[in-house]
């Protein structure tokens, strides 16, 4: 069952590549082994052809000297020179016969020596019949046949073909050792050949199978499965538990119907929740136009409000000048009562007028083309008289920027910020005012710095709401309006607002206008 398992989990291309290297391999040893026996076939005859050309050298030297031996009786009976015609060819050659033949027996050691005797005879023959011949023709017939009467050319010639039978009975055992062998060697390659054969055979039909079921079978679990899917069982489960491609495969497409089938069971609830959000958007552009609408009209409230309570408020004033003039002629009270409504007359005629400002905030002009430095020169120009009076320090230490924005506004900005950096300063130290600027890539960043009496960071928040104040009226003047304004005109120009601060060391305040 592991085995099984272990099968299932290897790739079904690493399956068969694994079975093509197997039939590779049996093949290439196939041809191996057939080359090599091939080559042994060959060997084994060469040697016996071998074996075969040492003993027709052997006749051969045999039939020379029976050619020695009849040329040299001829020429003893007759005295005729044409006689001596055979031995001449056969002394002449039968030399390079024995090299020859030792040179094709030089790989027997026991051949070697044999040969050399043979030679040696076969010399002491050649001499004994020039001899012979040499005396047929200086002395006659009678010279030459005392010496073939001593019979010692007879025994020369028994004695050559005792040496010859001797190495060809040594080459014809070889032969007989030598002939069979081919024939072994091919019936051996046979027999390894079908031996592979059938082996490589059983591989293939052992590869196949496992390639057939790792294949056949997966197909069948995922046909039977898209039948149930088919049907709507979107949670039917394949059940291939292998690690191969289609193990994969099906889990793969059971992860997808479960999405699916998610997807499915939502979808009612999805169609109810588009349905809803439509309604909400709807509602939501309908209170979006309503509070457009009421925003119109509380604008021009608060416009018309602060402006038609200006001449009140005027009239107020100058009736209190003159009541201030006249009220060394009341009572006491009389006097503190002209100075309350005085006081009160004016503060109500600075709330209104920052009222005013605020509500008209990006409202009077376009987006213009800014130099900062100008700006902030003009800014410290309307502000001189607060300036000398306090012995104030405004310094702009940023860099030469340009910017888009609202003028006016930003205007009011600075003035503000720079207002309260010299208004928060204790009496007795000079307040001294730092604005610096940064480009990024999607924003202009500013900073205010100042050197007066800090901020507590749990009032950061309070002090950008309208209307809410940290210190009374007696220890410093102003309506609450001043950092709201700032507020709304950075959030105009699509920035933010922020502070650090120390107590008893200074604030600075942070904003940036986008690009």
């Amino acid at each position: 069952m592991a085995k099984n398992q272990n099968l299932n989990n290897i790739n079904i291309t690493t399956q068969i590549l694994i079975g093509f290297a197997i039939v590779t391999a049996s093949a290439i040893i196939s041809i191996s082994i057939s080359h090599n026996n091939s080559n042994k076939i060959i060997n084994s005859a060469d040697w016996v052809v071998h074996t075969h050309e040492v003993l027709t050298q052997l006749g051969n030297i045999e039939a020379l000297l029976v050619d020695l031996e009849t040329g040299q009786r001829g020429f003893l009976i007759t005295g005729k020179s044409e006689y001596l015609e055979p031995f001449i060819h056969s002394k002449r050659i039968i030399d390079q016969e024995l090299n020859s033949i030792r040179e094709l027996t030089a790989d027997n050691s026991r051949q070697t020596p044999r040969i050399d005797s043979l030679k040696l005879t076969v010399n002491k023959k050649i001499e004994e019949l020039d001899l012979t011949i040499h005396l047929r023709k200086k002395y006659g017939f009678e010279a030459a046949k005392e010496v073939v009467d001593n019979d010692i050319g007879k025994l020369l010639m028994d004695t050559i073909r005792s040496q010859i039978s001797e190495i060809e009975r040594e080459e014809l055992l070889l032969l007989a050792v030598r002939s069979p062998k081919p024939e072994q060697i091919k019936e051996t390659t046979f027999s390894l050949l079908v031996g592979l054969f059938a082996f490589t055979t059983l591989i293939i039909i052992v590869v196949s199978y496992f390639i057939y079921r790792g294949i056949n079978r997966p197909i069948r679990k995922l046909k039977e499965g898209l039948e149930h899917v088919a049907k709507g069982e979107l949670d039917y489960k394949f059940n291939i538990k292998s690690g191969n491609e289609f193990g994969i495969l099906s889990r793969f497409i059971e992860s997808i119907l479960l999405e699916l089938k998610e997807t499915i069971v939502s979808k009612n609830e999805l169609e109810s929740e588009i349905v809803l959000r439509k309604q909400i958007e709807k509602d939501l552009n309908e209170i979006k136009i309503n509070l457009e609408n009421r925003n119109k009209e509380l604008e021009q409230f608060t416009y018309i409000t602060s402006h038609d309570l200006q001449e009140p408020i005027n009239s107020l004033i100058s009736f209190s000048d003159l009541l201030n003039n006249e009220k060394s002629k009341v009572s006491e009270v009389g006097q503190k009562s002209i100075e309350v409504i005085s006081d009160s007359s004016y503060r109500m005629r600075d709330l209104i007028k920052e009222l005013l400002e605020y509500s008209r905030i990006g409202k009077r002009t376009d987006e213009t083309e800014i130099d900062v430095e100008v700006l902030i020169s003009d800014v410290k120009t309307d502000l001189h008289s607060l300036v000398d009076k306090k012995q104030a320090s405004v310094t702009y230490v940023g860099e030469p920027l340009k910017i888009k924005g609202y003028k006016f506004d930003l205007i009011k900005l600075f003035q503000n910020l720079i207002v309260n950096a010299i208004k928060y300063t204790e009496e007795q130290i000079s307040p001294v005012v730092t604005i610096n600027s940064e480009e990024h890539s999607d924003q202009y960043k500013f900073s205010v710095t100042d050197n007066g009496i800090g901020i507590e960071e749990n009032h950061f928040d309070k002090i950008f709401k309208i209307f809410q104040r940290l210190h009374t009226r007696d220890q410093y003047s102003g309506t609450g309006i001043g950092l709201s304004h700032c507020q709304k005109v950075v959030e105009l120009h699509n920035g933010k607002i922020w502070l650090t601060s120390q107590i008893g060391k200074g604030s600075t305040f942070y904003f940036t206008i986008s690009k």
